[in-house]
C-alpha cells in the first residue's frame, strides 16, 4: 500500500515537472543547428584575440569593422568588457592578417592571439 502511494506520488511529480519544463526543453531542442549547417562550417576556425587599447563601444565598432573586412572572415564578436574579439574565419586566414586588421583600426590598438 505504501509503495503504491509512493509510485503515484513519483508519477504525479514527473508529470508536473514535464509540464513545467517541457516548453523550455522543446525550445532548446529547436535552437540546435541543423547537422547540414554544422557540416558546412567544418572548414572554419575560431580565433580569440586579446585586444589592447579598446575602451568603449566606438573602439569595438572600429575593431569589428576592420576585422569584418578581412577576406575569409565570416563572423566577428567584439567584447569591450573582456577586451577580446572572437573571429570565425576560414582556416586559410592567417593570424597575422587578423592582428594587422586590429592595428589598422587605430593607432592605439594592439592584438595578439589568446592562448588556447
Amino acid at each position: 500500500m505504501k509503495s503504491d502511494l509512493l509510485n503515484v506520488g513519483a508519477i504525479v511529480a514527473g508529470v508536473l515537472l514535464l509540464a513545467a519544463g517541457g516548453p523550455w526543453l522543446a525550445g532548446e531542442l529547436r535552437s540546435l543547428p541543423h547537422p547540414a549547417r554544422l557540416a558546412a562550417r567544418g572548414g572554419e576556425r575560431i580565433v580569440t584575440l586579446d585586444v589592447g587599447g579598446m575602451t568603449c563601444k566606438v573602439c569595438a565598432g572600429a575593431v569589428k569593422g576592420t576585422l569584418d573586412a578581412v577576406p575569409g572572415v565570416h563572423t566577428v564578436d567584439v567584447r569591450v568588457g573582456e577586451r577580446r574579439a572572437f573571429v570565425v574565419c576560414d582556416r586559410s586566414v592567417a593570424d597575422t592578417a587578423l592582428t594587422a586588421a586590429v592595428h589598422r583600426a587605430g593607432g592605439g590598438f594592439s592584438a595578439e592571439v589568446a592562448a588556447r
